[in-house]
């Protein structure tokens, strides 16, 4: 792509405009995704242009679009705003609560003049969060979510470097947004859109939320966590993460080990509780056996037995492995300030409708004459008609079929539930249940166990479909074909369906076929390696970020598909993977060009980016402390107790200052240092915050009775809408619940359903 060519917008958003105000990260990542759609998104910056143009990211953040800049301080640049919103579908801004409207670019004086605009506010913290002053400086919003937790058994909070809340912020956006499109296209209303980063990111935290008060279930997983799924060194010093969360995948791998004689007795250890002592012998057998090959080598000979297991790679060596190119999870754009540069490719696949990356990041003010003529010129055609249709919910009507297991797949399913559709979840008895990930993933839907590998309950399946509008599941292509379920196998039935589809690898590419889970994504793509540094063990993400990020990008791209089918009544097939949302984690550093220096945070050591921006321990625990510019610091510094601060390099003064902040509670340094400009905030876990009051009242945390296992905490909602609020839903159904109830409502009779009981192809819901 040159820097002069933009393709011709195509995808399911073309003819949609955007006003992106958005700064930094989070809202021009929510910008790109958009454009990567087909969006026209014009980015408006300020004199002196995006504080992010600096960093290298700037590029992907912002490709595609178009720059104007407008001085929203000034009368004219408030007027040529306004002028531009009134032919605008969406507006983006991530300022704290209340800064737009001083800059003339507020919900009510935008909406005035334009009743269907979509409106997207993504500040760091909400309007009713004590913190909604605070700016959203990444590692501010990362440490009061528990991102910052300490590793092993040391007490120290380690570090993550990637921008997890700027990124989930812009994830949920996306979803929300679409949605409220959706909504348009049926009620003709446009609505206001608030995604906090701190609120997003309880949607990354997911089942780690989730706390059952009147059971204690026993871990029946931690055998497979601890031997099967698990990093390992190898013969050349590398590590390899295996995986093998269920007993299917235990012949594979001892197939590729030339350990038939061990299959056995390792599958009979799975869905029991197995003791200390069992696990460390099988822990020094298994360290023992991936000694004897290079990581290399292992990661071709499990795959070579269609086992589960990738190399804990670099980033580097992601960015030019064949899979990366061939499936372009990699791209390349020739950018106007670094040439050819490597980026992450489109997050979501649209089949029928395939986005594409428009163009290179512009320069600053590249488009100014240009837009200005279109924002004095006429009124742009409205590409969707009037409505007028009556819905609390943007897919009120719509029913979802949910084969989905563990984590991103159902996260998909609950995700489309929470904006109004029906969701019917298609169980496999014979799964293990994970009661935590079940409370997390499957509230609001309905369940029915269905034995697919029988002809009547294939038969069950697609007299569903007929009432169907979206099947979701995150099978192997080859495995739904195999089951007579693949996507051309269910349109010859219904046409118009729209199938999402989410795995590991994506769909594209030699790896395609690959099974894989977040472990193997974290692996693949280098987050293991940054995580425990290069010369140290690979460690995981606290939190299962791509599970819960591709889940939540494959309710985005549900959502692009149904507003595509409410223009042209055509369904489609839609994709991601969790590997390409580790891309999309990453932008920091995802990314390559001649020159490029790698020199990001890494290891256990970490603490922060340097000595203004990271982790300190105060007198009754951990914060973080974030300095924005020299003015801020200078303020600081002219604080008593901070006018010695040692000068020179940066170990000295993050030793300095760590000497200082040691000295007394966080609170007190928030009152004291808050007001010049410099940013700390208290570290903290889960523990620290599930019962927060303020926490509870934003509904990010809510507790319920379940069926059959009583009170659980679990994941509110983390995203406000004005006209169609997302809604916690019913509380997650023990297996097959409604298996009754939905054969019926299918016009089965009872004789008919216990047929089908007596052979097998549904089966009783199970307590």
């Amino acid at each position: 792509m040159t820097t002069t060519e933009r393709t011709q917008a195509q995808g399911a958003l073309r003819g949609v405009q955007v006003l992106d105000f958005g700064q930094y990260i989070p809202g021009p990542m929510l910008g790109m995704l958009l454009s990567d759609q087909g969006a026209d998104v014009i980015k408006v910056e300020r004199p002196g242009g995006d504080p992010a143009r600096s960093e290298p990211a700037f590029a992907t953040w912002n490709r595609g679009k178009r720059s104007v800049v407008l001085d929203l301080k000034t009368p004219e640049g408030q007027a040529t705003a306004q002028a531009l919103a009134k032919k605008a579908d969406i507006v983006i801004e991530n300022y704290r609560p209340g800064v737009a409207d001083r800059l003339g670019i507020g919900y009510e004086t935008l909406t005035k003049d334009n009743p269907r605009l979509l409106y997207v506010s993504i500040p760091g913290f909400g309007e009713d969060s004590p913190h909604r002053n605070e700016r959203g400086w990444e590692g501010i919003v990362s440490a009061t979510t528990g991102t910052y937790q300490p590793y092993d058994d040391t007490e120290e909070p380690l570090f993550l470097p990637l921008p997890t809340a700027s990124t989930f912020a812009a994830i949920v956006a996306s979803v929300s947004v679409t949605m409220a499109l959706v909504a348009r296209d049926r009620n003709g209303k446009g609505q206001r859109i608030e995604v906090p980063m701190h609120s997003a990111m309880f949607s990354a935290i997911g089942r780690h939320l989730v706390k059952l008060y009147d059971i204690d279930p026993p871990d029946l997983f931690a055998w497979p966590r601890n031997i099967m799924a698990h990093q390992y060194e190898c013969a050349d010093g590398r590590y390899i993460q295996s995986q093998g969360m269920y007993q299917v995948f235990v012949g594979s791998l001892m197939a590729a080990a030339g350990r038939p004689e061990w299959v056995e007795e390792l599958q009979s250890l799975y869905g029991v509780e197995v003791s200390p002592e069992t696990i460390a012998m099988w822990k020094d057998r298994f360290e023992k056996m991936f000694l004897e090959r290079s990581a290399f080598q292992w990661e071709d000979d499990i795959a070579a037995a269609r086992g589960v297991g990738t190399v804990c790679k670099t980033i580097d060596e992601w960015l030019v492995h064949e899979h990366a190119i061939e499936s372009k999870m990699v791209t390349e754009i020739d950018d106007a300030e670094h040439g050819r540069m490597k980026q992450p490719g489109l997050q979501v696949r649209l089949r029928g409708t395939p986005g594409a990356i428009q163009g290179r990041a512009p320069t600053l003010g590249e488009h100014t004459s240009e837009i200005l003529a279109e924002a004095n010129g006429p009124g742009r055609e409205v590409t969707f008609p009037d409505a007028s249709e009556n819905i609390m919910g943007a897919l009120e009507g719509i029913r979802v079929l949910d084969l989905c297991i563990v984590l991103a797949g159902p996260t998909c399913g609950r995700t489309l539930g929470e904006f109004g559709a029906e969701v019917i979840k298609i169980d496999d008895p014979s799964r293990p249940y994970d009661i935590a990930g079940n409370t997390d993933v499957n509230r609001g839907k309905r369940s029915i166990n269905i034995n697919l590998k029988t002809p009547e309950g294939l038969a069950v399946f697609y007299k569903l479909l007929e009432t169907a509008d979206v099947v979701v599941e995150n099978s192997r292509a080859s495995t739904l074909a195999r089951l007579g379920i693949s996507y051309d196998q269910m349109r010859k039935h219904k046409p118009d369906i729209i199938h999402a589809s989410l795995n590991a690898f994506g769909y594209d590419g030699p790896w395609a076929e690959r099974a894989g889970w977040e472990q193997l994504a974290q692996a693949t793509s280098g987050i293991q390696v940054r995580r425990g540094g290069r010369d140290g063990t690979p460690k995981l993400l606290p939190y299962p970020m791509n599970d819960y990020g591709t889940g939540l990008m494959g309710a985005y791209a549900v959502a692009l598909a149904v507003h595509e089918r409410n223009r042209t009544g055509k369904g489609q097939s839609v994709n991601s993977g969790l590997a390409l949302t580790a891309g999309l984690l990453q932008t920091p550093y995802f990314l390559d060009y001649e020159g490029y220096q790698r020199d990001e945070p890494e290891g256990l050591g970490v603490r922060g980016f340097s000595a203004k921006s990271r982790l300190y321990e105060a007198a009754d625990g951990w914060m973080y402390l974030h300095c924005p510019d020299d003015e801020a610091w200078g303020r600081l510094t002219a604080l008593p107790g901070f006018s010695e601060l040692a000068e020179g390099d940066d170990e000295a003064l993050t030793q300095s200052l760590a000497k200082v902040l040691v000295g007394k509670p966080r609170a007190e340094w928030a009152e004291i240092i808050s007001p010049t400009g410099v940013s700390v905030m208290a570290n903290r876990q889960v523990a620290d915050f599930r019962d927060d009051a303020d926490i509870r009242k934003a509904g990010l945390i809510v507790s319920r009775d379940h069926p059959g296992y009583g009170q659980a905490d679990h994941l509110g909602s983390v995203a406000k809408l004005s006209e169609t609020p997302m809604r916690v839903g019913r509380p997650t159904p023990l297996l097959g619940a409604e298996t009754d109830e939905i054969l019926s409502e299918a016009e089965y009779t009872g004789e008919e359903i216990e047929s089908m009981k007596l052979s097998g192809a549904v089966v009783q819901h199970q307590a």
